[in-house]
């Protein structure tokens, strides 16, 4: 074998394996593209009060029976899918209807019913910062909307403390 053909052998065995990663490559950004979700990960949510290590009244507003869930998006934000009931202490009734990190915040969307207990919680767009897992040194301060029961009253909020464990 001359060294001629062994040379262009090579060469098309390379090209060969450039455009098979480059094909690959391709159709991973198309994938990603279409939207594709990358990971469901099951979640534990805790809110805890702003100045003490107690829980905050938040925290009953969390329905823990059900399963909460974080999605990862293909754009590398968040997704949190909160099952929620309704709370009620001395000064609000209401449920949770969103979130305040720093100065952005995160509307959330009411699926489901209050009533029967189906009601969860969607907000959308989370930065992966949210992934604290659950030590309270390590929690997000977060303002927590809350809207009223009765629709006069609107929305009230409340900061607390925010984990989010991956169970």
């Amino acid at each position: 074998m001359t060294h001629t053909l062994c040379y262009k052998r090579l060469c098309a065995a390379l090209l060969a394996l450039m455009l098979t990663v480059a094909g690959s490559l391709a159709a991973g950004a198309v994938g990603a593209a279409a939207g594709g979700v990358t990971a469901t990960l099951p979640v534990a949510v805790t809110f805890w009060s702003e100045d003490s290590e107690g829980y905050s009244e938040v925290n009953d507003g969390i329905d823990d029976g059900r399963e909460a869930t974080l999605v990862r998006q293909s754009n590398g934000t968040y997704t949190l899918h909160l099952p929620i009931q309704t709370v009620s202490t001395v000064v609000f009734t209401g449920h949770l209807s969103g979130l305040t990190i720093g100065d952005i915040s995160y509307d959330g969307e009411v699926s489901g019913s209050l009533d029967d207990g189906s009601a969860v919680l969607t907000i959308r767009n989370l930065p992966s910062s949210v992934l604290t897992g659950s030590n309270v040194s390590r929690s997000l301060v977060v303002t927590c909307a809350i809207e009223m029961d009765v629709d006069l009253l609107g929305e009230t909020t409340k900061t607390a403390r925010m984990c989010i464990a991956v169970l």
